[in-house]
């Protein structure tokens, strides 16, 4: 009789693996998801959301809603200090810092009784560009994930680059200046004809008066590409004013190198000048044809064919200061968006009485964290990476990857090493993804008012003449202030 009693209790164990494994003793809750983004409507995600819902019973609704540029900060931050903010939101790469608090990282999923790792940090390094590690995982912890990634690249109209007898785009920044000396044309009163480069004023200033978009990342690029050291070795505070291989104190600092190079080009003692306030702002003067070579977001490309579809669009890599095959690192800057979980949300009343009328019981905070991590790791990973979805799919469903079809159907420029590989032929987003696998950032501690303080820097030079040095300085100690709040 105990023989027979423990072969049964035996069976009754295996047989209730089984149906775990089966994915048929999914636990009975339930959970609605909501996220806002700023760019995409919400067709982009349609086929995304639908079959994963298909794949996880869990997940019963996800909402997307779109919100507007230049509130969504405010936005968000008012929502989450109520409790009724989204389970999941888009971040900028710069935000970690100023907004980790109101972010919860990849937790340990629970739901099936035993503790299962959802991801984990090099997961992350292994499939996505180095950058992605450096801005969203802090501490070995992942806050957030990208569909794509956008760093600078050299914009160009091939046309007017014939016309001038350049026969290919800037490698490097040598190169560069000879394009824009050769490019550039003045007339006799002073006046800027035709623009070699978009390059030398701030991004501050009012329409009509030569405004550069994107002006404090490409003087950003220009520190990076130097050797400036954006923080400490601590990113405890801001450090691009410093140089310890300065010997006397007359050499300049790689960030003072920079600083001058960018703005000679809106100096008119110098060989390079090519811009001034006259100039419209550089993306309209770029599509009018007055300006022949402009730095920038593959996001523009759409703008520029639907304003100028006749201009003969050309894009390459960024220049780099480094000669080609000598020694040297390339470096370019990216400047991009993730989506992250929300540390805790109030669930409202519809939300309990739907739970109710199903017969489920609604989620916990905890439960709602990690089935929000699973459907960031669906959207943004391999199909590989969800295999342990709790029930099974036809095979199509399960080869799905929404993170391919987002970059391809956007033609947005991939975060994930896979994804580039194929798109690195491709003659208007190849730059981009290429300038992806090396890209960097900085950890700013508040990037509007760093982009603040940077165009300052810019029109300290070339509108009230003082030292790009001592205009440096004034600028690491204005970060520095940010950092300390």
């Amino acid at each position: 009789m105990k023989k027979h009693l423990s072969i049964f209790l035996a069976f009754a164990v295996i047989f209730s693996l089984f149906l775990s494994g089966c994915g048929t003793t999914t636990p009975n809750y339930r959970v609605d998801l909501e996220i806002w983004g700023l760019f995409d409507d919400s067709d982009v995600f349609s086929k995304a959301i639908g079959e994963y819902q298909k794949r996880n019973p869990r997940v019963r609704e996800i909402n997307y809603k779109k919100l507007t540029v230049d509130s969504y900060e405010t936005d968000i931050l008012e929502a989450l200090a109520t409790g009724n903010g989204p389970d999941i939101f888009l971040i900028h790469n710069t935000w970690l810092a100023k907004h980790k608090d109101k972010l919860v990282p990849v937790p340990t999923d629970n739901s099936s009784g035993n503790p299962v790792e959802i991801l984990n940090a090099r997961q992350i390094r292994d499939q996505f560009v180095d950058v992605v590690s450096a801005d969203f995982v802090s501490e070995n912890q992942i806050y957030a994930l990208p569909l794509s990634v956008d760093s600078l690249a050299l914009f160009y109209n091939r046309d007017l680059l014939n016309q001038a007898g350049v026969t290919r785009p800037p490698e490097t920044w040598i190169e560069f200046d000879e394009a824009v000396k050769k490019i550039t044309k003045i007339d006799s009163f002073g006046n800027i004809i035709l623009s070699g480069a978009a390059m030398g004023t701030s991004s501050d200033v009012g329409p009509g008066e030569g405004k550069i978009n994107r002006a404090t990342d490409i003087l950003t690029l220009l520190m990076m590409q130097a050797g400036t050291e954006m923080t400490d070795s601590k990113m405890g505070s801001a450090a691009f004013a410093e140089f310890s291989g300065a010997a006397t104190g007359n050499e300049m600092s790689p960030g003072e190198s920079a600083l001058s190079y960018y703005t000679k080009f809106s100096s008119p003692y110098k060989k390079e000048y090519s811009w001034n306030s006259l100039q419209h702002n550089a993306i309209d003067s770029f599509t009018e044809g007055k300006t022949v070579m402009m730095l920038n977001y593959s996001w523009l490309i759409p703008r520029i064919q639907s304003r100028s579809p006749k201009l003969n669009l050309g894009i390459a890599k960024i220049p780099q200061n480094k000669l080609k095959d000598k020694p040297g690192i390339s470096v370019d800057f990216a400047n991009y968006w993730g989506l992250a979980v929300s540390k805790n949300k109030v669930a409202v009343q519809e939300d309990l009485q739907r739970a109710k009328d199903n017969k489920v019981s609604y989620a916990t905070n905890d439960q709602r964290v990690a089935e929000s991590w699973k459907f960031l790791r669906y959207l943004t990973l391999p199909p590989s990476f969800s295999q342990d979805l709790p029930v099974g799919a036809t095979e199509d469903a399960v080869n799905f990857d929404p993170a391919k079809g987002y970059v391809e159907n956007q033609k947005k420029p991939a975060a994930r090493r896979d994804l580039i590989e194929a798109q690195k032929s491709d003659p208007l987003l190849g730059p981009f993804v290429e300038g992806n696998l090396i890209a960097r950032s900085w950890a700013q501690p508040d990037n509007l008012a760093v982009e603040k303080i940077f165009d300052e820097m810019i029109d300290d030079v070339i509108l009230r003449n003082e030292s790009p040095r001592e205009v440096l300085r004034q600028g690491q100690n204005a970060v520095n202030l940010l950092m300390r709040k």
